[in-house]
């Protein structure tokens, strides 16, 4: 009498899972049938608003199981196990592989993108997939994960589009500033003689100023002592900004971007620090603290976060921190249409004590830059924008400053996007310890330590 054998009821039965979220997903399945050696099926992407096809397709190899417990089963992964033929041949082809593994006790599938998986040698020698039941959980929502899969195979090629709701944060603060430009000759050729002349007259002149070809451009009236006393003030001519800042030529745009680089050097002190070699600015270490904490307005509340500290043991004291590290952020002024902003680009900076450079702070910054997700990033301009924004207000007690402001803008909104959650998976360690929100267990109060 012939049989069929359980076995096969089990197969049928994962297949049938799997066909049914492919369609979910507005996606063909097409079973492979008959001899095949480890390919059960094809996924061919379909773009559900249209109906069109490109000829994206995904091997499938599925497997299913009615077992209670899975090897290596936590509450959050379990294992596969792989013979090397099977790992040889699904690396090997030119289509990507995707295993689908279904697990009838809970009626659940997790699915692996075979050849990304494969691609690290340790997992090769490991002889397992390791499917994480939460982001690997095969259901309709992975369809921007399959959709990426399909379109890195091909160079070129776009998937159907994943129609989600995104927000984009940008890395751009608007920039304001004064409304008047001031020139006058001068008897000095360089900024150099100009600036060691002004220090003499007023050490705590500004240096909202650049020399030209012995003319003096300024943000201040030079009409007004200690300036009047190095320009001839009589020729004095006042100029609206705007054509400076509006002009197309690029000695003008480059004279303009300098006056606002001296001026965002006025407008951070006295909390942050300029490095003269890479640029950036930095908090700078308090006089009577070891650390420094800054309260800011992050995307979700009101947070503190750790911008100076120490870190390490010396070897010879262990007693004494081996460096500090101070937040930093590298910025650049742009012009987009007519309207000016400021780039910014958060990175460290790191001292061995608090105020000299470490000799070994390219290495820290690298090895950091390895680490540093997504979010620590994001998480560190917001504070920098907040920074920003806020700095430079006048009070009661002090007048705002004058020559130059920053201001929030807008996030960009987009009807096509990506899945944070597809993002987070090519993280190297998503809950890195430098996410912004993993601090939010901080609280102003800190700042009274």
């Amino acid at each position: 009498m012939k049989k069929i054998g359980r076995s096969d009821i089990i197969g049928q039965r994962g297949m049938a899972h799997i066909q049914g979220v492919v369609n979910a997903m507005g996606f063909m399945f097409y079973p492979t049938g008959g001899v095949e050696a480890g390919i059960d099926g094809y996924i061919e992407l379909r773009d559900t608003n249209t109906g069109e096809v490109s000829n994206l397709l995904l091997q499938v190899q599925g497997k299913a199981s009615e077992r209670d417990r899975l090897q290596g089963d936590t509450e959050t992964s379990f294992e596969f196990p792989c013979s090397e033929a099977d790992i040889a041949y699904w690396t090997q082809g030119t289509a990507p592989v995707l295993l689908i593994f279904v697990w009838l006790k809970e009626g659940k599938a997790y699915w692996k993108s075979l050849k990304e998986w494969f691609a690290d040698p340790e997992r090769v020698k490991a002889r397992k997939v390791v499917f994480d039941k939460f982001s690997d959980e095969f259901t309709a929502e992975a369809k921007a994960g399959i959709v990426s899969v399909a379109a890195a195979a091909r160079p070129g090629a776009s998937g159907p589009s994943v129609r989600i709701d995104e927000e984009l944060l940008t890395n751009l603060v608007g920039v304001e500033f004064g409304e008047t430009l001031y020139w006058a000759p001068t008897r000095h050729a360089t900024n150099k003689t100009f600036g060691a002349a002004l220090r003499e007259l007023d050490r705590e002149a500004g240096s909202e100023w650049i020399v030209r070809g012995k003319s003096v451009l300024s943000f201040h009236d030079l009409d007004r002592w200690p300036w009047n006393q190095l320009c001839e003030a009589e020729a004095m001519e006042e100029f609206d900004v705007d054509e400076w800042s509006d002009s197309d030529d690029e000695d003008r745009q480059r004279d303009f971007v300098e006056l606002l680089n001296r001026a965002i050097g006025e407008f951070v002190r006295p909390q942050l620090y300029r490095d003269r070699d890479s640029g950036v600015f930095y908090f700078r270490k308090p006089r009577d603290r070891e650390n420094l904490n800054y309260a800011y307005r992050s995307l979700q509340n009101t947070t503190t976060r750790r911008v100076v500290g120490q870190y390490g043991k010396k070897k010879k004291d262990p007693n004494k921190p081996s460096y500090w590290r101070h937040s930093a952020f590298l910025h650049r002024f742009v012009r987009l249409g007519s309207k000016w902003f400021l780039e910014v680009t958060p990175t460290y900076h790191f001292t061995h004590d608090g105020r000299e450079p470490d000799g070994w702070g390219g290495e820290r910054l690298k090895k950091i830059k390895e680490i540093e997700n997504n979010a620590a990033v994001m998480g560190q301009f917001v504070m920098w924008r907040d920074f920003l924004v806020t700095h430079g207000r006048g009070d009661l007690l002090r007048a705002a400053y004058p020559f130059v402001s920053f201001e929030n803008v807008d996030a960009l909104h987009l009807d096509v996007g990506v899945p944070d959650d597809l993002w987070k998976s090519h993280e190297s360690d998503p809950t890195s310890p430098l996410f912004e929100l993993a601090l939010a267990g901080e609280t102003v109060e800190d700042l009274a330590e």
